[in-house]
């Protein structure tokens, strides 16, 4: 019995180290959780292109999770029918900061604000505050994990990144779809939705990589076995002057 417990505990360690990084301000998860799963992940946007994605996931009736901005690239209340869309079809919406910087760079006041002002958009658009958050960069130190756990987030980086945003081709990206192991190993794939080939080919080619390797496709919160994909809900409220990113 003892022995079986020990035993129990050891095996336990194992899988929690294989899929986090534990550091002294708390954990880091890099893999899904469930074997044989797999979390696409699409950071920095939405953007013009994020519909045909959409399209794409939703004939394949796959979910998928975008980790988004308020003001990176575009303006977030300018792709508030994005917001909806990525919502009601099924993903999981992830924190990426408000406008991306480095937050290692930052106070700590600094980081909450880029936390804050994101969950304000999300709050007024779709009536949400996430519950996962992706470091821009995948940038942190003590101090930034520390402020992020007090909000409340549960911080994911990856262990697969296709290097879309360093400017690599889309057959690059594919090869790192290609070359990943197959289940029952585990995976957090990134890819960023501001470019215009990722959605309209390495996302997609990439989802049917996985998907003949055998791989099951789902959100982070369910690959990770939580239920509870948000830390609340509230109710959305109506475009009205604060629906800005200037001031």
């Amino acid at each position: 019995m003892c022995k079986s417990f020990i035993a129990l505990l050891l095996s336990l360690s194992f899988i929690i180290s294989i899929l986090s990084t534990v550091t002294s301000a708390g954990q880091i998860f890099t893999n899904c959780a469930i074997e044989g799963t797999a979390a696409i992940t699409f950071d920095d946007g939405p953007s013009m292109w994020t519909h045909e994605l959409l399209d794409f996931l939703n004939t394949k009736g796959i979910s998928a999770t975008f980790f988004v901005n308020g003001n990176n690239v575009e303006c977030i209340y300018d792709y508030a029918d994005i917001i909806l869309r990525i919502h009601q079809e099924g993903h999981l919406i992830g924190s990426h900061t408000w406008s991306h910087p480095d937050l290692t760079s930052l106070s700590k006041t600094e980081v909450s604000n880029q936390i804050v002002s994101l969950e304000k958009a999300l709050k007024k658009i779709v009536g949400l505050v996430p519950k996962y958050f992706r470091p821009p960069f995948g940038s942190y130190n003590d101090e930034v994990l520390n402020t992020i756990e007090s909000h409340g987030y549960t911080t994911v980086l990856w262990d697969i990144d296709t290097e879309d945003s360093a400017g690599r081709s889309v057959e690059h990206g594919l090869g790192t779809y290609s070359s990943s192991d197959g289940p029952p190993s585990s995976h957090i794939v990134l890819n960023h939705d501001i470019f215009q080939t990722t959605c309209q080919e390495l996302g997609p080619r990439g989802i049917q990589i996985y998907l003949d390797k055998g791989f099951k496709l789902m959100t982070v919160a369910e690959c990770m076995g939580d239920t509870d994909w948000y830390q609340y809900t509230t109710t959305p409220s109506g475009r009205d002057s604060t629906w800005s990113c200037s001031g």
